[in-house]
């Protein structure tokens, strides 16, 4: 099963959506994370990898954008949009997703903000992640 995760810059959102769901999913599912807007190969942001290495102890720090226009979006299983804006993007841009295409999480993007905005956006991930592993047990 493939996951993929997507935001507006695959900078904070997506990438630590990827990194919570590797460790709860394990080797359940194959993550992966991009954006509506990335450009390609930029590093998280440091309020990102900040936050998942002293609250999750999970490393992002390795990471690099990647837009979604550069993927085989047919090819996962489940598309997860981190926000209402990027769901309709993603439905606009690849009308042939169906049900592929889950509901936004509807997660505030903590860019340019501070430190908190990111931790509160990253524990609401979390809760959303626990939540998909339920769901993904009870499809299986």
């Amino acid at each position: 099963m493939k996951i993929l995760f997507v935001c507006f810059g695959n900078l904070c959102r997506s990438p630590m959506a990827e990194g919570i769901a590797r460790k709860i999913l394990g080797t359940n599912a194959g993550m992966e994370s991009a954006g509506t807007h990335a450009y390609r190969s930029q590093r998280p942001t440091a309020e990102a990898v900040e936050t998942m290495r002293d609250k999750f102890g999970i490393d992002i720090s390795s990471h690099r954008s990647r837009n979604v226009q550069d993927l085989r979006i047919e090819d996962f299983d489940y598309i997860i949009p981190m926000d209402d804006n990027v769901h309709e993007e993603l439905k606009r841009d690849f009308s042939g997703l169906g049900e592929k295409l889950m509901l936004s999480w509807s997660i505030i993007d903590p860019y340019g903000r501070d430190l908190s905005t990111y931790e509160e956006a990253a524990a609401r991930i979390q809760k959303k992640v626990e939540e998909l592993s339920v769901f993904l047990k009870n499809e299986g």
